[in-house]
């Protein structure tokens, strides 16, 4: 394995106007896009509802994972086959790990480090973001696409696009620990904040799956949308929020009553979608419309739709 740039640290450049939590000014959320095809990160304001900046990592931004703390965001480039540690208090590049072979998302586990996934590779790798280092290898007897940890951070579930099954990984020794059979294509999975039950979108239907990790039972739950394609539970836990790709727009799941309670339009081919800080607003990054819808999330209401770049994927809310 090579490992490129590993004492690179470059400053981004600041645009006028950008406010970073804790800066003079800055009371809402920032939230960052991964405009792949545009090659730069968006910065946008969350209160105001605009754009207020850009900035280029000179790679494709993919996916974004970013740590509890909030000082570092890992942005996925598989065209460039990297994974850019951003230091997002300077904000700078902190350094970049050349992991080759495309990789596609990242999540951070509780002690700073991080798995990543590859696109078409039966196998994930857990790095160390700050050292710029390769700490395990698991092998998976196939391709993943995309992983969650629990909250606990005692597995991962990682998605195998193209299968109808999810992977458990054991964290403490970086292992897989088992299998779950669902039907259809599964695409991303997301956590409740107790950790004892996931989601999980599935590509090739409008099925939704709820997963019990103590009896590693999974129930279907219908929806109206199509391809159910990315997913986040509220802060509270009380509900799903799933982007559906072909439908252009979003469906919201009740989690105790197990069904779909709403369905709110977005903009074209809906990729990822994340909550503001207090819970009070979604936002949703509209890969083939190039623009990001915002939700009131107890009105149920869209509040605001801006243009933000080309081929939008990753959000995160700092």
């Amino acid at each position: 394995m090579r490992l490129a740039g590993l004492n690179a640290t470059v400053a981004l450049p600041i645009l006028l106007g950008i406010g970073w939590p804790g800066s003079a000014g800055q009371s809402g959320d920032v939230v960052l896009v991964a405009a792949e095809d545009s090659r730069n990160v968006v910065v946008v304001d969350g209160a105001e509802r605009k754009v207020v900046g850009t900035f280029s990592l000179g790679v494709s931004p993919h996916n974004f994972a970013l740590r509890a703390d909030g000082k570092l965001l890992l942005a996925t480039a598989p065209a460039a086959g990297e994974l850019v540690v951003l230091d997002l208090p300077g904000p700078r590049v902190q350094g970049r790990l050349n992991l080759g072979k495309k990789p596609h998302s990242a999540v951070f586990l509780s002690d700073g480090t991080a798995y990543v996934t590859y696109e078409g590779v039966p196998m994930i790798r857990r790095v160390d973001p700050t050292t710029l280092s390769v700490k395990a290898e698991v092998s998976l007897p196939e391709p993943p696409h995309n992983v969650a940890v629990s909250p606990e951070s005692q597995i991962a579930l990682v998605t195998s696009q193209g299968s109808s099954r999810i992977w458990l990984v054991n964290l403490q020794g970086d292992q897989v620990a088992g299998k779950i059979q669902t039907a259809g294509s599964p695409h991303d999975v997301a956590f409740e904040p107790k950790g004892q039950v996931a989601w999980i979108t599935n590509w090739e239907s409008s099925l939704v799956f709820r997963l019990d990790l103590g009896s590693l039972r999974t129930i279907a739950v219908p929806t109206s949308g199509k391809s159910p394609h990315h997913l986040a539970v509220t802060p509270d836990g009380k509900e799903v929020w799933v982007t559906n790709h072909r439908s252009g727009d979003v469906t919201v799941i009740d989690t105790v009553g197990r069904e779909e309670t709403a369905r709110i339009p977005a903009g074209k081919g809906p990729h990822h979608i994340a909550f503001s800080r207090d819970g009070r607003r979604a936002y949703v990054a509209n890969n083939g419309s190039g623009d990001v819808t915002f939700i009131d999330v107890a009105t149920r209401r869209v509040v605001g739709q801006i243009p933000a770049g080309d081929g939008l994927h990753g959000v995160a809310v700092w």
